[in-house]
């Protein structure tokens, strides 16, 4: 059973289910390159035997090896990225979600969101986007969602248990300046080493 609050901890991946989520997350991106490389590698030992179907078939198969490994490669960078961060801030608890683009139909991220804050009120609006960018909205986000970052200048959304971790921004960086002028040198040395210091990452 998923937990609907993080354990005490130093940082979010001191919680032993979401470093297990970064796990399979880790394993299920190598997957597909994996697969198609070694498709690929059997049918260049075929075309090279003088079968001319494995010979058709090797340019296309090269192709979609390439793409895949380049797929697979990005997915990784962006989990990453999504780990360095939960190396620095810790889980916190907040009562959901909000998606702001909702309206559109878009089941495909990036997703335009706000926080939700115990007091009712909102972050400012966000830009989350999860590993595996083909995955749909998951509906249960709008119950309670886990956050470990700064408000002012980004963080990690996930689902308690810190599943389909989601990484997050500010959408409009410079309107939030301001607020990023008045953190404390701390607060800022500690998004720099969660690689949030920069409007683009």
């Amino acid at each position: 059973m998923t937990r609907t609050s993080p354990a005490a901890q130093g940082s979010a991946l001191d919680d032993a289910p979401t470093r297990q989520v970064c796990r399979s997350l880790r394993t299920r991106l190598w997957r597909v390159p994996a697969a198609t490389a070694l498709v690929t590698a059997v049918t260049a030992d075929l075309a090279v035997t003088g079968i001319r179907t494995a010979q058709f078939a090797l340019v296309p198969l090269g192709i979609a090896c390439w793409v895949a490994l380049q797929c697979g490669i990005a997915n990784v960078l962006w989990l990453r990225r999504i780990q360095r961060v939960l190396a620095v801030y810790p889980w916190e608890t907040r009562p959901g979600l909000y998606r702001r683009d909702a309206t559109d139909r878009r089941a495909r991220s990036p997703y335009v969101v706000h926080l939700v804050r115990d007091s009712g009120g909102r972050s400012p609006e966000m830009v989350a986007s999860p590993v595996v960018r083909r995955n749909g909205w998951d509906e249960e986000m709008a119950s309670g969602v886990w956050f470990a970052g700064d408000e002012r200048f980004g963080g990690v959304i996930a689902l308690p248990g810190g599943r389909v971790p989601m990484l997050a921004r500010p959408r409009q960086w410079e309107a939030l300046e301001a607020r990023r002028a008045k953190a404390s040198a701390d607060d800022r040395e500690r998004a720099g080493r969660a690689g949030l210091d920069r409007e683009k990452w």
